[in-house]
């Protein structure tokens, strides 16, 4: 399994090469586009992955969730993220592989988590109960 997998990895520039010609060929200037394009979404879910990363975190952390599968499916979309800056048709289904595979995460966490404001609130409205003690 070992082997197999590093000869892919040998094979991966060769193949990837021969995809660009085969594909520049055949599409031109649509494939450059379709290049230049994979290598921006690629770039921004670096970047968006980068930002979220600790929130997440932080967020499983304090509902007692799965770190495990918070670290797993960071380091999935910034390796998709990698994949997708690789000019290549191949790498970038790879890419799109990772993307679709489902992590398990816990139950408790969704996606209002990672928002400090909830539509329909006002942000400078502060709730609470008021009791006057006196001394």
């Amino acid at each position: 399994m070992r082997l197999l997998f590093i000869l892919f990895l040998i094979a991966l520039p060769f193949i990837e090469i021969w995809g660009l010609f085969k594909f520049g060929g055949l599409y031109g200037w649509w494939f450059l586009g379709y290049i230049i394009i994979m290598a921006i979404l690629g770039w921004q879910l670096i970047q968006d992955e980068k930002l979220l990363v600790i929130p997440k975190l932080m967020a499983l952390i304090a509902q007692g969730g799965n770190l495990f599968s918070g670290i797993l499916g960071s380091a999935k979309n910034l390796l998709a993220g990698v994949l997708f800056l690789f000019p290549g048709v191949f790498t970038d289904i790879i890419g799109i592989i990772l993307l679709l595979i489902p992590i398990k995460s816990s139950p408790n966490l969704n996606s209002e988590t990672f928002h400090h404001s909830h539509p329909g609130k006002k942000d400078d409205v502060i709730e609470g109960e008021y009791r006057r003690e006196d001394d």
